[in-house]
């Protein structure tokens, strides 16, 4: 019997993202991109409610999210002189799958962490698709575990 509720409507998306950019925002690591990048609590609640819809398009196959994510990460990574590494995104899909564990469970949960993980793989790839100079990757590659 499941005593914590599925990742199944878009109340519940919308508390993950909530607590997720919560932590997220507290980071060592992730903390400095996302709020050198998001400056006001307005521009934090246009994105976690965008993030609300884009989790919702994903998980329930509900349209309503309008957004392009590879350009947006592209654009950090230029603005942070694409210092952006595998460890970034393997923090991100950690910090995913541990608040979706602390609140919920069942199969929409599971699917939003292998969900995570492979955007994780897919996005890294479109940021250093981007980079002068084609595939660079500070530190090297070999901490490249995404999650």
């Amino acid at each position: 019997m499941m005593n914590k509720p599925d990742l199944n409507n878009r109340d519940n998306i919308e508390k993950q993202v909530r607590a997720f950019y919560k932590k997220v925002r507290k980071d060592d690591l992730l903390g400095p991109f996302f709020n050198q990048t998001i400056t006001s609590e307005v521009e934090w609640e246009e994105h976690l409610l965008l993030l609300t819809s884009f989790w919702e398009l994903n998980l329930l196959d509900v349209r309503g999210f309008n957004g392009n994510p590879g350009l947006a990460h592209q654009g950090v990574d230029k603005a942070f002189k694409h210092s952006i590494t595998t460890n970034h995104f393997d923090r991100w899909v950690a910090i995913w799958k541990e608040t979706i564990d602390e609140h919920f469970e069942g199969e929409k949960a599971e699917y939003a962490k292998m969900r995570a993980t492979n955007m994780a793989k897919g996005m890294y790839k479109k940021v250093i698709d981007k980079r002068p100079g084609g595939f660079i990757i500070p530190g090297g590659a070999s901490g490249l575990s995404f999650g």
